[in-house]
């Protein structure tokens, strides 16, 4: 008779899943409850997904970021992000669109290669990582919803919301970096 394998434990341990998925819930919360379209069309800047180019950085990178350096753990940030689509679309359908009954996959992977540029990112590169990250989530959606809906940006909005984007980022990581930085400092006191 063989012995039985040794299970190993999870990669993750309690706190750092609680890490993850209280990020993740955060980032979904805002996503799905801030008036986001409407700030946007305030601003009279038009879409498909101009909230995700102004405030990308604020309801996915920042969240993100923090379920990464929070954890500290290689692969937190894509989790964190994969989560967070995948508790927006529990809730409603990606940008509301249902036809294809698959167009939410879209969704996590945008949010996906959010995280893996995090990812690839970390450390001094971070901010690159979430301008990089928030620019092609925003590019995947776009083309998402070109596709199916044949709704694309104005041309002549294009380059200033990329642009946008890719800014709206790394302010969420850098903002990621002093909110990890403060709670380290607290912890240690």
């Amino acid at each position: 008779m063989q012995p039985m394998p040794m299970v190993r434990g999870s990669y993750f341990g309690p706190v750092e899943w609680l890490v993850i998925i209280f990020m993740g819930l955060l980032g979904a919360l805002l996503n799905v409850y801030l008036p986001i379209k409407a700030m946007a069309q305030a601003l009279n800047i038009p879409g498909p997904a101009a909230g995700m180019a102004l405030l990308g950085g604020f309801i996915f990178v920042l969240w993100v970021c923090l379920g990464r350096r929070l954890t500290g753990k290689k692969w937190a940030g894509v989790i964190t992000s994969v989560l967070i689509a995948c508790i927006c679309l529990f809730l409603r359908p990606w940008y509301g669109i249902t036809s294809p009954s698959w167009f939410s996959i879209y969704g996590i992977v945008s949010l996906f290669i959010l995280g893996l540029c995090v990812e690839l990112f970390r450390g001094r590169r971070e901010a690159i990582g979430g301008g990089l990250g928030n620019f092609l989530c925003l590019g995947t959606t776009w083309l998402a919803i070109g596709l199916h809906t044949h709704t694309w940006p104005r041309a002549e909005f294009v380059p200033a919301l990329l642009v946008a984007s890719f800014i709206s980022g790394m302010v969420g990581a850098i903002i990621a970096g002093g909110i990890a930085g403060l709670l380290e400092r607290i912890s240690l006191e």
